[in-house]
């Protein structure tokens, strides 16, 4: 005979919805030939600095800032110096450089958690174009993508928009640096790249991206005529730029970053709704398991309420929610996927019928914590013959799903549980029949499977 044992699976429908943010972060010339970093609100035009960095830090020229979604903020320089901070302490944490000895022109965070770095090198009056890939927990830097040489091309300003790596590109084979094309990126070796838009001259700006939301879109500074001023200009794909706000206090911009959710700084930036902190280390869950998470402090308007989401993207929080919820713990249900990393914030808002205004201007998220869900494991028997006589034995197959090894317990034609451990994804053992059995079917039943990271009882 032949028995089949799946163990059940509870599920519990989660709720999706879609989120924005309104922030960038601002890197713009300081006192003394430093650099003053911070947060601009987008919606009210107001700039909250968070702290200094002398320009010794970055003696060639500050071109790149990415805010991470635990709150740290990582610098690039020209000739590749890579400077990580925890504001608002201007001492370095850590620091790294981008090999090969380029001139870098601007980074962006991945939706992985890491960062794609923008370089070039110019031999023999030929521009050579790289991005590499920067790991915040690491420390280490590897290349991703590269152009078989020569190819005369340097990328400028990587941006994600809703979750496709862009960048700005001057030809200089067919444009003579006249024009920026913004292409598609493929990483890869070599990369492949797709012109999407051209733009006139951006006189250097800085560029980054918001991917949803009504502030959705490019936005770019220094793009005032002279091409020395504190102006943030947006554009979509396709459309001319806009001017949106000028940066207060600050000088020239040297770099802009997309601010992840949860980034400490940007609740008071012009608003006074603060999500809180979410303070619950990171779960490696099976899938029959629920996620609570700690949410404390923060403040809600009178007219606010608070909300808790799952997305996948720390650098597209907008364009990556896959569910929300009313309380700070979610289980396991379509979409979610096994084996995935996602990540669980706090939101609050106004109030609009129960939920999260999602065009509150003052919108807000808390840090970020992670969770991953693994499969439950199964178990399927197949018996070589199910025809077996009273005092006679036959072989079973147990095959199955999750990640090895096994241990199974299981008990037949009446007898005690009995425990093996299979290496593999298969296995055999012997069923036997007691001498005294009556004719007729009997049962070989599975009551636990453990794999290497779940039990299923």
């Amino acid at each position: 005979m032949q028995k089949f044992f799946v163990l059940p699976l509870f599920l519990l429908l989660l709720k999706g919805s879609g989120l924005y943010a309104q922030y960038l972060y601002v890197a713009g010339a300081g006192p003394s030939g430093g650099y003053v970093l911070g947060v601009f609100n987008v919606a009210t035009c107001q700039y909250c600095s968070q702290f200094t960095v002398p320009q010794s830090v970055f003696p060639n020229g500050l071109v790149g800032i990415v805010p991470l979604p635990n709150g740290n903020v990582v610098g690039f320089g020209n000739q590749g110096e890579i400077v990580t901070f925890s504001p608002p302490s201007s001492t370095p944490i850590s620091s790294s450089t981008i090999p090969g000895g380029g001139t870098v022109t601007g980074a962006v965070l991945a939706p992985n958690g890491n960062i794609y770095v923008t370089s070039y090198t110019v031999v023999g009056g030929v521009v050579d174009s790289k991005i590499y890939e920067y790991n915040p927990g690491s420390n280490s830097v590897t290349l991703v993508g590269a152009f078989p040489a020569p190819n005369n091309l340097a990328l400028l300003q990587p941006i994600y928009l809703n979750g496709i790596l862009y960048s700005f590109m001057i030809d200089y084979d067919n444009s003579g640096g006249t024009s920026y094309h913004l292409v598609s990126v493929t990483l890869g070796n070599p990369m492949v790249l797709n012109i999407v838009d051209t733009y006139p001259i951006l006189c250097g700006a800085p560029a980054t991206a918001i991917s949803s939301g009504p502030f959705a879109g490019i936005y770019g500074g220094n793009l005032d005529p002279n091409c020395t001023g504190t102006d943030v200009y947006q554009s979509n794909i396709g459309g001319g730029a806009t001017f949106q706000c000028t940066v207060p206090t600050v000088g020239i911009l040297n770099a802009l970053g997309s601010v992840p959710a949860g980034f400490p700084g940007t609740a008071n930036c012009g608003c006074s709704t603060d999500a809180g902190t979410v303070n619950t280390p990171s779960a490696d869950l099976c899938t029959n398991e629920i996620f609570p998470f700690v949410n404390t402090g923060g403040f809600l308007e009178s007219d606010d309420v608070k909300q808790y989401v799952l997305f996948t993207n720390p650098s597209d929080t907008v364009g990556s929610i896959v569910a929300t919820s009313n309380t700070p713990n979610f289980a396991f249900a379509p979409p979610l996927v096994t084996g995935v990393t996602y990540y669980a914030a706090a939101m609050a808002g106004n109030n609009l019928g129960g939920n999260v205004n999602l065009s509150d201007p003052c919108l807000d998220f808390s840090n970020a914590t992670q969770v991953i869900w693994r499969p439950l494991p199964t178990v399927t028997f197949t018996a070589a013959n199910p025809n077996v006589c009273a005092g006679a034995c036959t072989t079973v197959t147990a095959t199955f799903t999750g990640t090895a090894p096994f241990t199974l317990t299981y008990t037949s034609a009446g007898g005690s549980a009995v425990t093996q451990t299979f290496p593999g994804n298969s296995g055999t053992f012997q069923v036997c029949v007691p001498v005294w059995a009556a004719p007729g079917s009997f049962t070989l039943a599975a009551t636990s499977l453990v794999d290497a990271n779940c039990s299923c009882p």
